[in-house]
Protein backbone atom coordinates (compact mmCIF):
# COMPACT_ATOMS: atom_id res chain seq x y z
CA UNK A 1 0.00 0.00 0.00
CA UNK A 2 1.24 3.49 -0.84
CA UNK A 3 2.29 5.36 2.30
CA UNK A 4 -0.06 8.29 1.68
CA UNK A 5 -2.95 5.90 1.15
CA UNK A 6 -2.06 4.03 4.32
CA UNK A 7 -2.14 7.26 6.30
CA UNK A 8 -5.52 8.15 4.87
CA UNK A 9 -7.02 4.89 6.17
CA UNK A 10 -5.98 5.45 9.77
CA UNK A 11 -8.85 6.32 12.11
CA UNK A 12 -11.15 6.96 9.16
CA UNK A 13 -14.18 6.11 11.29
CA UNK A 14 -13.60 9.17 13.46
CA UNK A 15 -12.26 11.62 10.88
CA UNK A 16 -14.64 14.58 10.77
CA UNK A 17 -15.34 16.43 7.53
CA UNK A 18 -14.18 19.98 6.86
CA UNK A 19 -14.37 21.40 3.36
CA UNK A 20 -10.91 21.50 1.82
CA UNK A 21 -12.22 24.24 -0.47
CA UNK A 22 -11.98 26.67 2.44
CA UNK A 23 -8.51 25.58 3.51
CA UNK A 24 -4.95 26.31 2.41
CA UNK A 25 -2.41 23.69 3.45
CA UNK A 26 1.25 24.55 3.00
CA UNK A 27 3.33 22.30 0.77
CA UNK A 28 5.53 21.39 3.74
CA UNK A 29 2.57 20.23 5.85
CA UNK A 30 0.93 18.42 2.94
CA UNK A 31 4.15 16.62 2.04
CA UNK A 32 4.72 15.53 5.64
CA UNK A 33 1.17 14.18 5.98
CA UNK A 34 1.28 12.36 2.65
CA UNK A 35 4.57 10.73 3.58
CA UNK A 36 3.55 9.94 7.16
CA UNK A 37 6.14 12.20 8.76
CA UNK A 38 5.39 13.90 12.09
CA UNK A 39 3.29 17.06 12.16
CA UNK A 40 2.33 19.01 15.28
CA UNK A 41 -0.62 21.41 15.23
CA UNK A 42 -0.39 24.77 16.98
CA UNK A 43 -3.26 27.11 17.80
CA UNK A 44 -3.33 30.79 16.87
CA UNK A 45 -5.65 32.19 19.57
CA UNK A 46 -2.54 32.57 21.72
CA UNK A 47 -1.24 34.89 18.98
CA UNK A 48 -4.44 36.91 18.51
CA UNK A 49 -5.86 36.94 22.04
CA UNK A 50 -3.40 35.28 24.45
CA UNK A 51 -0.23 37.38 24.47
CA UNK A 52 0.57 41.01 23.63
CA UNK A 53 2.55 42.03 20.56
CA UNK A 54 5.44 41.33 19.93
CA UNK A 55 5.65 38.57 22.59
CA UNK A 56 2.85 36.70 20.81
CA UNK A 57 4.67 36.48 17.50
CA UNK A 58 8.06 35.80 19.08
CA UNK A 59 6.62 32.95 21.16
CA UNK A 60 4.79 31.41 18.20
CA UNK A 61 7.96 31.47 16.11
CA UNK A 62 10.02 30.01 18.96
CA UNK A 63 7.53 27.14 19.37
CA UNK A 64 7.82 26.40 15.66
CA UNK A 65 11.62 26.51 15.91
CA UNK A 66 11.69 24.03 18.80
CA UNK A 67 9.43 21.64 16.89
CA UNK A 68 11.45 21.98 13.67
CA UNK A 69 14.66 21.31 15.59
CA UNK A 70 13.33 17.79 16.23
CA UNK A 71 12.73 17.13 12.53
CA UNK A 72 8.98 17.69 12.88
CA UNK A 73 6.77 19.96 10.77
CA UNK A 74 4.80 22.55 12.79
CA UNK A 75 1.35 23.47 11.48
CA UNK A 76 0.15 26.74 12.99
CA UNK A 77 -3.58 26.87 12.27
CA UNK A 78 -5.60 30.05 11.90
CA UNK A 79 -7.86 32.05 9.60
CA UNK A 80 -6.68 34.86 7.30
CA UNK A 81 -9.09 36.72 5.02
CA UNK A 82 -11.70 34.02 5.42
CA UNK A 83 -9.35 31.16 4.52
CA UNK A 84 -8.27 28.48 6.98
CA UNK A 85 -4.49 28.23 7.03
CA UNK A 86 -2.88 24.94 8.01
CA UNK A 87 0.74 25.93 8.32
CA UNK A 88 1.84 29.55 8.13
CA UNK A 89 4.90 31.48 7.02
CA UNK A 90 6.38 34.04 9.41
CA UNK A 91 4.71 36.95 7.60
CA UNK A 92 1.27 35.40 8.17
CA UNK A 93 1.96 34.80 11.86
CA UNK A 94 3.12 38.39 12.20
CA UNK A 95 0.00 39.64 10.40
CA UNK A 96 -2.25 37.76 12.84
CA UNK A 97 -0.35 39.02 15.86
CA UNK A 98 0.02 42.66 14.85
CA UNK A 99 -2.65 44.94 16.39
CA UNK A 100 -4.79 46.36 13.56
CA UNK A 101 -8.16 47.96 13.09
CA UNK A 102 -9.38 44.88 11.22
CA UNK A 103 -11.52 42.66 13.41
CA UNK A 104 -9.77 39.51 14.57
CA UNK A 105 -12.11 36.85 15.90
CA UNK A 106 -11.45 34.12 18.44
CA UNK A 107 -12.48 31.06 16.41
CA UNK A 108 -14.05 28.04 18.09
CA UNK A 109 -15.90 25.31 16.16
CA UNK A 110 -19.12 27.34 16.07
CA UNK A 111 -17.38 30.45 14.67
CA UNK A 112 -16.02 29.00 11.43
CA UNK A 113 -19.15 29.62 9.29
CA UNK A 114 -19.32 33.32 10.20
CA UNK A 115 -15.58 34.03 10.05
CA UNK A 116 -15.13 32.28 6.70
CA UNK A 117 -18.23 33.76 5.11
CA UNK A 118 -17.26 37.30 6.16
CA UNK A 119 -13.64 36.99 5.07
CA UNK A 120 -12.32 37.78 8.54
CA UNK A 121 -9.08 37.02 10.34
CA UNK A 122 -9.22 34.69 13.32
CA UNK A 123 -7.15 32.90 15.90
CA UNK A 124 -8.28 29.32 16.41
CA UNK A 125 -8.93 28.13 19.96
CA UNK A 126 -8.19 24.61 21.13
CA UNK A 127 -11.52 23.36 19.77
CA UNK A 128 -11.12 25.24 16.48
CA UNK A 129 -7.61 23.91 16.03
CA UNK A 130 -8.73 20.37 16.85
CA UNK A 131 -11.39 20.55 14.13
CA UNK A 132 -8.82 21.35 11.45
CA UNK A 133 -6.11 19.05 12.81
CA UNK A 134 -8.52 16.12 12.90
CA UNK A 135 -9.74 16.81 9.36
CA UNK A 136 -6.15 16.65 8.15
CA UNK A 137 -5.18 13.59 10.20
CA UNK A 138 -2.70 15.38 12.46
CA UNK A 139 -2.07 13.32 15.60
CA UNK A 140 -0.50 15.91 17.95
CA UNK A 141 -1.43 19.37 19.16
CA UNK A 142 0.67 21.51 21.50
CA UNK A 143 -0.84 24.40 23.44
CA UNK A 144 -0.54 26.23 26.76
CA UNK A 145 -3.73 25.26 28.55
CA UNK A 146 -7.16 24.15 27.42
CA UNK A 147 -10.52 25.67 28.28
CA UNK A 148 -12.91 24.08 30.70
CA UNK A 149 -15.82 24.58 33.06
CA UNK A 150 -15.91 28.19 34.24
CA UNK A 151 -16.32 29.13 37.87
CA UNK A 152 -20.02 28.69 38.74
CA UNK A 153 -20.34 26.75 35.50
CA UNK A 154 -22.80 24.36 37.14
CA UNK A 155 -25.28 27.27 37.09
CA UNK A 156 -24.19 29.32 34.07
CA UNK A 157 -23.50 26.26 31.88
CA UNK A 158 -20.41 28.13 30.63
CA UNK A 159 -18.35 25.16 29.47
CA UNK A 160 -15.64 25.44 26.85
CA UNK A 161 -16.18 23.72 23.52
CA UNK A 162 -12.60 22.45 23.88
CA UNK A 163 -13.80 19.63 26.11
CA UNK A 164 -16.41 18.16 23.79
CA UNK A 165 -14.10 18.49 20.80
CA UNK A 166 -11.43 16.53 22.65
CA UNK A 167 -13.90 13.66 22.97
CA UNK A 168 -14.44 13.70 19.19
CA UNK A 169 -10.84 13.79 17.99
CA UNK A 170 -8.24 11.00 18.38
CA UNK A 171 -5.49 13.54 19.02
CA UNK A 172 -3.06 14.04 21.90
CA UNK A 173 -3.26 17.58 23.28
CA UNK A 174 -0.04 18.40 25.12
CA UNK A 175 -0.70 21.25 27.55
CA UNK A 176 -0.01 22.50 31.06
CA UNK A 177 -3.46 21.27 31.98
CA UNK A 178 -6.52 23.46 32.28
CA UNK A 179 -6.29 27.23 32.52
CA UNK A 180 -6.15 27.96 36.24
CA UNK A 181 -8.82 30.66 35.99
CA UNK A 182 -11.33 27.82 35.53
CA UNK A 183 -12.91 25.20 37.77
CA UNK A 184 -10.33 22.44 37.40
CA UNK A 185 -12.21 19.88 39.48
CA UNK A 186 -15.46 20.14 37.52
CA UNK A 187 -13.54 20.21 34.24
CA UNK A 188 -11.89 16.89 35.07
CA UNK A 189 -15.29 15.44 35.97
CA UNK A 190 -16.70 16.61 32.63
CA UNK A 191 -13.79 15.13 30.69
CA UNK A 192 -14.39 11.80 32.40
CA UNK A 193 -18.06 11.94 31.43
CA UNK A 194 -17.32 12.51 27.73
CA UNK A 195 -14.63 9.82 27.67
CA UNK A 196 -11.41 11.82 27.36
CA UNK A 197 -8.32 10.15 28.79
CA UNK A 198 -6.51 12.57 31.11
CA UNK A 199 -2.89 11.78 31.95
CA UNK A 200 -0.19 13.66 33.81
CA UNK A 201 3.36 13.63 32.51
CA UNK A 202 6.00 12.51 34.96
CA UNK A 203 4.31 14.07 38.00
CA UNK A 204 3.17 11.03 40.00
CA UNK A 205 -0.43 11.71 39.02
CA UNK A 206 -0.59 15.31 40.25
CA UNK A 207 -2.63 17.39 37.83
CA UNK A 208 -0.94 20.76 37.22
CA UNK A 209 -2.63 24.12 37.66
CA UNK A 210 -1.11 25.83 34.61
CA UNK A 211 1.07 28.35 36.48
CA UNK A 212 2.00 25.85 39.21
CA UNK A 213 2.90 22.15 39.34
CA UNK A 214 -0.01 21.00 41.52
CA UNK A 215 -3.70 21.85 41.47
CA UNK A 216 -4.74 19.60 44.33
CA UNK A 217 -6.41 17.22 41.86
CA UNK A 218 -5.13 14.02 40.30
CA UNK A 219 -5.18 12.63 36.78
CA UNK A 220 -6.62 9.24 35.94
CA UNK A 221 -3.11 8.05 35.07
CA UNK A 222 0.50 9.14 34.82
CA UNK A 223 3.09 8.47 32.10
CA UNK A 224 6.78 9.02 32.70
CA UNK A 225 8.42 8.79 29.27
CA UNK A 226 7.69 9.80 25.66
CA UNK A 227 7.43 6.10 24.80
CA UNK A 228 4.69 5.55 27.39
CA UNK A 229 2.83 8.63 26.17
CA UNK A 230 3.03 7.45 22.56
CA UNK A 231 1.65 4.03 23.51
CA UNK A 232 -1.18 5.71 25.44
CA UNK A 233 -2.23 7.68 22.36
CA UNK A 234 -2.13 4.56 20.22
CA UNK A 235 -4.57 2.77 22.52
CA UNK A 236 -6.81 5.81 22.99
CA UNK A 237 -7.25 6.07 19.23
CA UNK A 238 -9.04 2.73 19.33
CA UNK A 239 -11.83 4.52 21.21
CA UNK A 240 -11.99 7.50 18.85
CA UNK A 241 -11.37 9.92 21.71
CA UNK A 242 -8.46 12.21 22.42
CA UNK A 243 -5.87 12.41 25.17
CA UNK A 244 -5.20 15.39 27.39
CA UNK A 245 -1.57 15.13 28.50
CA UNK A 246 -0.95 17.55 31.37
CA UNK A 247 2.71 18.59 31.59
CA UNK A 248 3.70 20.49 34.74
CA UNK A 249 5.72 23.66 34.26
CA UNK A 250 9.47 22.95 34.78
CA UNK A 251 9.99 25.83 37.19
CA UNK A 252 7.38 27.71 39.22
CA UNK A 253 7.82 31.48 39.10
CA UNK A 254 4.84 32.29 41.29
CA UNK A 255 3.17 30.50 44.22
CA UNK A 256 -0.29 28.97 44.00
CA UNK A 257 -1.52 31.31 46.75
CA UNK A 258 -0.33 34.39 44.84
CA UNK A 259 -1.84 33.33 41.55
CA UNK A 260 -5.14 32.32 43.18
CA UNK A 261 -5.53 35.79 44.72
CA UNK A 262 -4.78 37.47 41.38
CA UNK A 263 -7.25 35.24 39.53
CA UNK A 264 -10.07 35.69 42.06
CA UNK A 265 -9.66 39.48 41.97
CA UNK A 266 -9.68 39.43 38.17
CA UNK A 267 -12.82 37.26 38.09
CA UNK A 268 -14.59 39.63 40.49
CA UNK A 269 -13.64 42.57 38.28
CA UNK A 270 -14.85 40.63 35.27
CA UNK A 271 -18.26 40.09 36.90
CA UNK A 272 -18.57 43.77 37.85
CA UNK A 273 -17.90 44.85 34.27
CA UNK A 274 -20.36 42.31 32.83
CA UNK A 275 -17.75 40.49 30.76
CA UNK A 276 -19.01 37.06 29.67
CA UNK A 277 -18.40 34.15 27.31
CA UNK A 278 -15.25 33.93 25.23
CA UNK A 279 -14.18 37.42 26.34
CA UNK A 280 -13.60 36.23 29.92
CA UNK A 281 -10.35 34.35 29.35
CA UNK A 282 -8.36 37.08 27.53
CA UNK A 283 -9.59 39.72 30.02
CA UNK A 284 -8.63 37.67 33.08
CA UNK A 285 -5.25 36.65 31.65
CA UNK A 286 -4.45 40.27 30.86
CA UNK A 287 -5.50 41.43 34.32
CA UNK A 288 -3.51 38.68 36.06
CA UNK A 289 -0.44 39.61 34.00
CA UNK A 290 -0.84 43.23 35.08
CA UNK A 291 -1.21 42.38 38.76
CA UNK A 292 1.74 39.95 38.75
CA UNK A 293 3.86 42.48 36.85
CA UNK A 294 4.32 40.17 33.89
CA UNK A 295 5.34 37.08 35.86
CA UNK A 296 2.23 35.17 34.78
CA UNK A 297 2.89 36.03 31.14
CA UNK A 298 6.50 34.87 31.33
CA UNK A 299 5.27 31.66 32.96
CA UNK A 300 2.81 31.21 30.10
CA UNK A 301 5.58 31.63 27.53
CA UNK A 302 7.87 29.23 29.40
CA UNK A 303 5.30 26.45 29.54
CA UNK A 304 4.40 26.91 25.86
CA UNK A 305 8.03 26.29 24.94
CA UNK A 306 8.34 23.35 27.32
CA UNK A 307 5.18 21.75 25.94
CA UNK A 308 6.63 22.11 22.43
CA UNK A 309 9.71 20.22 23.56
CA UNK A 310 7.80 17.41 25.30
CA UNK A 311 5.27 17.13 22.47
CA UNK A 312 8.08 16.82 19.93
CA UNK A 313 9.73 13.99 21.84
CA UNK A 314 6.45 12.10 22.08
CA UNK A 315 5.70 12.62 18.38
CA UNK A 316 9.11 11.22 17.42
CA UNK A 317 8.48 8.14 19.56
CA UNK A 318 4.96 7.70 18.19
CA UNK A 319 5.88 7.96 14.51
CA UNK A 320 9.02 5.86 14.77
CA UNK A 321 7.43 3.02 16.73
CA UNK A 322 3.70 3.13 16.07
CA UNK A 323 2.74 4.61 12.71
CA UNK A 324 5.99 4.69 10.82
CA UNK A 325 6.67 2.13 8.11
CA UNK A 326 10.06 1.86 9.83
CA UNK A 327 8.36 0.09 12.73
CA UNK A 328 8.39 -2.76 10.22
CA UNK A 329 11.81 -3.88 8.97
CA UNK A 330 13.62 -0.59 8.48
CA UNK A 331 15.08 -1.43 5.13
CA UNK A 332 11.63 -1.77 3.53
CA UNK A 333 11.75 2.01 3.19
CA UNK A 334 13.63 1.64 -0.10
CA UNK A 335 10.36 0.57 -1.74
CA UNK A 336 8.83 3.95 -1.02
CA UNK A 337 11.65 6.42 -1.69
CA UNK A 338 12.94 7.41 -5.09
CA UNK A 339 16.73 7.09 -5.15
CA UNK A 340 18.59 10.23 -6.25
CA UNK A 341 21.97 11.81 -5.80
CA UNK A 342 21.34 14.45 -3.18
CA UNK A 343 22.89 16.02 -0.11
CA UNK A 344 25.80 14.50 1.78
CA UNK A 345 24.41 13.55 5.21
CA UNK A 346 26.52 14.45 8.23
CA UNK A 347 25.58 12.89 11.58
CA UNK A 348 27.63 14.24 14.42
CA UNK A 349 28.35 16.48 17.34
CA UNK A 350 27.93 20.21 17.83
CA UNK A 351 29.60 21.96 20.72
CA UNK A 352 31.08 25.27 21.75
CA UNK A 353 34.87 25.26 22.03
CA UNK A 354 36.75 27.45 24.48
CA UNK A 355 40.35 27.53 23.28
CA UNK A 356 42.86 28.58 25.96
CA UNK A 357 46.41 29.25 24.80
CA UNK A 358 49.13 29.90 27.38
CA UNK A 359 51.64 32.56 26.35
CA UNK A 360 54.47 31.33 28.59
CA UNK A 361 56.00 28.06 29.70
CA UNK A 362 53.78 25.90 31.89
CA UNK A 363 54.58 26.13 35.57
CA UNK A 364 52.12 23.95 37.45
CA UNK A 365 52.57 25.51 40.88
CA UNK A 366 49.24 27.32 41.20
CA UNK A 367 50.38 30.64 39.73
CA UNK A 368 48.43 32.76 37.21
CA UNK A 369 49.63 32.10 33.67
CA UNK A 370 49.29 34.72 30.95
CA UNK A 371 47.21 33.57 28.02
CA UNK A 372 44.42 34.11 25.53
CA UNK A 373 40.95 32.65 25.11
CA UNK A 374 38.57 32.48 22.19
CA UNK A 375 35.09 30.99 21.89
CA UNK A 376 34.10 29.29 18.65
CA UNK A 377 31.41 26.98 17.33
CA UNK A 378 32.86 23.50 17.10
CA UNK A 379 32.06 19.83 17.15
CA UNK A 380 33.50 17.54 14.50
CA UNK A 381 30.18 16.92 12.76
CA UNK A 382 29.32 20.62 12.79
CA UNK A 383 32.75 21.54 11.44
CA UNK A 384 32.45 19.09 8.55
CA UNK A 385 28.91 20.21 7.68
CA UNK A 386 29.94 23.86 7.86
CA UNK A 387 32.99 23.28 5.66
CA UNK A 388 30.94 21.45 3.03
CA UNK A 389 28.42 24.29 3.05
CA UNK A 390 31.13 26.92 2.67
CA UNK A 391 32.45 25.07 -0.39
CA UNK A 392 28.98 25.16 -1.94
CA UNK A 393 28.11 21.48 -1.48
CA UNK A 394 24.63 20.31 -0.54
CA UNK A 395 24.68 18.94 3.00
CA UNK A 396 22.06 17.54 5.38
CA UNK A 397 23.14 17.89 9.02
CA UNK A 398 21.79 15.88 11.97
CA UNK A 399 22.96 16.95 15.44
CA UNK A 400 21.84 18.11 18.90
CA UNK A 401 22.22 21.22 21.05
CA UNK A 402 20.70 22.45 24.29
CA UNK A 403 18.13 25.18 24.76
CA UNK A 404 20.72 27.75 25.86
CA UNK A 405 22.83 30.59 24.50
CA UNK A 406 25.51 28.16 23.32
CA UNK A 407 22.88 26.29 21.33
CA UNK A 408 21.76 29.54 19.71
CA UNK A 409 25.39 30.33 18.83
CA UNK A 410 25.78 27.00 17.06
CA UNK A 411 22.52 27.34 15.12
CA UNK A 412 23.55 30.80 13.90
CA UNK A 413 26.91 29.40 12.79
CA UNK A 414 25.19 27.05 10.33
CA UNK A 415 24.16 29.84 7.95
CA UNK A 416 26.11 28.25 5.10
CA UNK A 417 23.64 25.35 5.06
CA UNK A 418 20.03 25.54 3.87
CA UNK A 419 17.79 25.80 6.94
CA UNK A 420 15.63 22.99 5.54
CA UNK A 421 18.67 20.69 5.74
CA UNK A 422 19.61 21.43 9.35
CA UNK A 423 17.88 19.05 11.76
CA UNK A 424 19.21 19.81 15.22
CA UNK A 425 17.50 18.44 18.32
CA UNK A 426 16.99 21.42 20.65
CA UNK A 427 16.72 19.96 24.17
CA UNK A 428 15.80 22.60 26.76
CA UNK A 429 16.59 20.14 29.56
CA UNK A 430 20.14 19.43 28.40
CA UNK A 431 23.01 21.96 28.13
CA UNK A 432 24.83 22.27 24.83
CA UNK A 433 28.01 20.23 24.74
CA UNK A 434 31.19 22.20 25.37
CA UNK A 435 34.92 21.62 25.22
CA UNK A 436 37.83 23.50 26.78
CA UNK A 437 40.99 23.07 24.69
CA UNK A 438 44.25 23.85 26.50
CA UNK A 439 47.16 24.77 24.22
CA UNK A 440 50.79 25.54 25.00
CA UNK A 441 52.55 28.63 23.69
CA UNK A 442 53.30 26.96 20.34
CA UNK A 443 49.65 26.00 19.79
CA UNK A 444 49.96 22.27 20.51
CA UNK A 445 46.96 20.74 22.30
CA UNK A 446 47.93 19.65 25.79
CA UNK A 447 44.50 18.51 27.02
CA UNK A 448 40.76 18.79 26.43
CA UNK A 449 38.03 18.94 29.06
CA UNK A 450 34.39 18.76 28.08
CA UNK A 451 30.79 17.73 28.62
CA UNK A 452 29.56 15.77 25.60
CA UNK A 453 26.28 14.58 27.16
CA UNK A 454 24.05 16.42 24.68
CA UNK A 455 25.34 14.22 21.86
CA UNK A 456 23.33 11.34 23.36
CA UNK A 457 20.23 13.07 21.93
CA UNK A 458 21.37 12.03 18.44
CA UNK A 459 19.28 8.89 18.73
CA UNK A 460 18.12 6.05 16.51
CA UNK A 461 14.64 7.59 16.55
CA UNK A 462 16.05 10.84 15.18
CA UNK A 463 17.74 8.92 12.36
CA UNK A 464 14.53 7.04 11.55
CA UNK A 465 12.60 10.28 11.21
CA UNK A 466 15.21 11.47 8.66
CA UNK A 467 15.91 8.10 7.06
CA UNK A 468 14.84 9.27 3.60
CA UNK A 469 17.72 11.78 3.58
CA UNK A 470 20.17 8.94 4.25
CA UNK A 471 18.63 6.79 1.54
CA UNK A 472 19.06 9.52 -1.07
CA UNK A 473 22.56 10.48 0.01
CA UNK A 474 25.67 9.64 -2.04
CA UNK A 475 27.75 9.65 1.16
CA UNK A 476 27.04 9.56 4.89
CA UNK A 477 29.54 11.05 7.33
CA UNK A 478 29.39 10.12 11.02
CA UNK A 479 31.70 11.24 13.80
CA UNK A 480 32.86 9.56 16.99
CA UNK A 481 30.63 11.70 19.21
CA UNK A 482 27.56 9.68 18.19
CA UNK A 483 26.57 6.90 20.60
CA UNK A 484 27.34 3.30 19.63
CA UNK A 485 23.66 2.36 19.22
CA UNK A 486 22.97 5.14 16.72
CA UNK A 487 26.28 4.53 14.97
CA UNK A 488 25.46 0.85 14.53
CA UNK A 489 22.04 1.70 13.09
CA UNK A 490 23.42 4.25 10.60
CA UNK A 491 26.26 1.99 9.44
CA UNK A 492 23.92 -1.00 9.16
CA UNK A 493 21.39 0.88 7.07
CA UNK A 494 24.04 2.35 4.77
CA UNK A 495 25.73 -1.03 4.35
CA UNK A 496 22.41 -2.60 3.34
CA UNK A 497 21.82 0.15 0.77
CA UNK A 498 25.43 0.30 -0.52
CA UNK A 499 25.88 3.87 0.68
CA UNK A 500 29.51 4.65 1.55
CA UNK A 501 30.19 5.73 5.14
CA UNK A 502 33.00 8.03 6.17
CA UNK A 503 33.85 7.73 9.87
CA UNK A 504 35.58 10.76 11.38
CA UNK A 505 37.59 9.37 14.28
CA UNK A 506 37.26 12.63 16.28
CA UNK A 507 39.44 11.91 19.34
CA UNK A 508 41.55 9.11 20.81
CA UNK A 509 38.84 8.51 23.44
CA UNK A 510 36.19 7.61 20.81
CA UNK A 511 38.19 6.68 17.70
CA UNK A 512 37.89 2.94 18.34
CA UNK A 513 34.14 2.98 19.04
CA UNK A 514 32.98 1.20 15.84
CA UNK A 515 36.01 -1.11 15.91
CA UNK A 516 35.04 -2.79 19.16
CA UNK A 517 32.35 -4.73 17.26
CA UNK A 518 31.88 -5.85 13.67
CA UNK A 519 30.24 -2.56 12.68
CA UNK A 520 33.62 -1.29 11.40
CA UNK A 521 33.26 -3.66 8.45
CA UNK A 522 30.56 -1.35 7.07
CA UNK A 523 32.88 1.67 6.97
CA UNK A 524 34.30 2.92 3.68
CA UNK A 525 36.69 5.65 4.81
CA UNK A 526 38.49 6.77 7.95
CA UNK A 527 41.21 9.40 8.42
CA UNK A 528 42.75 8.93 11.88
CA UNK A 529 45.87 10.61 13.15
CA UNK A 530 48.66 8.42 14.48
CA UNK A 531 47.38 8.28 18.09
CA UNK A 532 43.84 7.47 16.94
CA UNK A 533 45.13 4.76 14.63
CA UNK A 534 46.92 3.19 17.57
CA UNK A 535 43.62 3.01 19.50
CA UNK A 536 41.91 1.46 16.48
CA UNK A 537 44.69 -1.10 16.10
CA UNK A 538 44.43 -2.11 19.74
CA UNK A 539 40.64 -2.53 19.43
CA UNK A 540 40.74 -5.03 16.54
CA UNK A 541 42.03 -8.43 17.72
CA UNK A 542 42.94 -9.64 14.23
CA UNK A 543 45.29 -6.73 13.62
CA UNK A 544 48.97 -7.23 14.21
CA UNK A 545 50.60 -5.19 16.91
CA UNK A 546 51.74 -1.87 15.48
CA UNK A 547 55.45 -1.14 15.81
CA UNK A 548 56.29 2.48 16.54
CA UNK A 549 59.49 3.90 15.17
CA UNK A 550 61.22 7.03 16.32
CA UNK A 551 61.97 9.26 13.35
Amino acid sequence: MHRGAMRGCLHQHVRRHFSKGSMDVTAEVRDALNNRRPVIALESAVITHGLPYPKNVQTAMEMERIIKSHGIVPATIGVIDGRVKAGMVSEQIDALGLPTEKKTVKVSRRDFPYVLSQGLNGGTTVSGTLVIANALGIQFFVTGGIGGVHIDGQNSMDISADLLELSRCPIMVVSAGIKSILDIGRTLEYLETVGVCVASYNSKGDFPAFYTKKSGYHSACDVTTPKEAASLLEQCQNTGSGVLLAVPIPEEKITKAEIDIAINNALNLCAKQGIMGKNVTPFVLSEVSRVTKGVSMETNISLLKNNSLIGSKIAIEYYSKVLSPWSKPIFEIKKNIKKANNSVVVVGGSNVDYVLQVDEDFKLDGRMLAGQMKQVSGGVGRNIADALGRFGHDVYFLSAVGGDSNGELILKSLNHISTENVVVIDDHLQPTSWCVVLQNRTGDCMACIGDMGCHEQISVDMIKINIDALYRSPLVVIDGNVCAETMKFVIGFCNEENIPVYFETTDISVAAKPFRTDMWKGLSFISPNFEELQQISNAIPVCAQVTYLES
